[in-house]
């Protein structure tokens, strides 16, 4: 089933939502626990006043010295484009898209439905958003996906508030974390900030050594977009650092694939399971 109504997609979801007055370090806790990757910021009428996820959490560490104490209405995004539930799949990849944004708050009438984020989206519904990408298989190589990028990257013994200004300037999902020799040793993302904040402290003076995920999986140029995609969907993460030889050639993200390598994937979890 392609582009399904919003309704469908958040039936039943119960979205973290919190006071604007709720510290970040709070409000970060919750989402870790939660395992959700924003939370609603409301009035005291309950009214939707902004959304934070780990790109403000991202954000604000690189700006703010208190970044754990500030407080939701510091550092969320203010009046977010929203959608209702009648809306469909395809206008909320519309909006995604064209806003470089992976939520959108679900309103109407004032009243807080939900919250909808890219992972919520059927391999096929991307397809049909975006057309031009239907020639493209599961078969391209990761080489032809990363192209010539240069991913960001900075030394172990940085700190976390410098990887998160770069993060921002270069609108990247993460930073490759090097050792002395310029070795990959750790990534640290957005997921990461949100960790960072939960337990409160001085997050950004902290060295991306403590910060980071250490000796990340990874994938090399030479391997497949449905290879990336299975070891992102078992591991629980959304980027994958391209290495081989100790040489670092870039980073792929979940958003890097098309709807068809999505849907082939779990095409492939759902065979798996009924083997099982």
């Amino acid at each position: 089933m392609t582009n399904r109504k919003i309704a469908y997609i958040i039936k039943d979801q119960k979205p973290v939502v919190l006071g604007k007055a709720v510290t970040v370090a709070d409000a970060c806790r919750l989402m870790w626990e939660r395992r959700a990757g924003s939370v609603l910021v409301v009035d005291s009428n309950d009214s939707l006043l902004g959304i934070f996820t780990g790109r403000d959490a991202v954000r604000l560490l690189a700006s703010c010295e208190d970044a754990a104490g500030a407080q939701l209405q510091q550092a969320m995004t203010s009046n977010p484009v929203v959608l209702t539930p009648a809306h469909r799949a395809i206008d909320a990849l519309r909006v995604m898209v064209s806003g470089n944004f992976r939520h959108v708050p679900i309103v109407e009438n004032g009243k807080l439905f939900g919250v909808v984020s890219k992972g919520d989206f059927k391999g096929m519904e991307f397809e049909v958003f975006d057309w031009s990408r239907h020639h493209l298989t599961v078969h391209r190589e990761i080489s032809s996906i990363i192209g010539d990028q240069k991913p960001v990257a900075l030394a172990a013994g940085d700190t976390v508030r410098r990887a998160c200004q770069l993060m921002t300037q270069s609108g990247s999902g993460s930073v490759l974390a090097l050792d002395a020799q310029g070795r990959l040793c750790g990534i640290f993302t957005g997921r990461d900030a949100v960790r960072l904040l939960s337990e409160g402290d001085d997050a950004g003076s902290k060295r991306l050594a403590l910060a980071m995920k250490h000796d990340p999986v990874t994938i090399t140029p030479g391997s497949h977009a449905i290879d990336a995609l299975r070891i992102m969907s078992d591991g629980g993460f959304r980027h994958l650092p391209v290495v081989e030889n100790e040489k670092i050639y870039g980073v792929v993200s979940r958003s890097d694939f098309t709807g068809v390598e999505v849907d082939r994937l779990d095409e492939d979890e759902h065979l798996a399971e009924c083997i099982w």
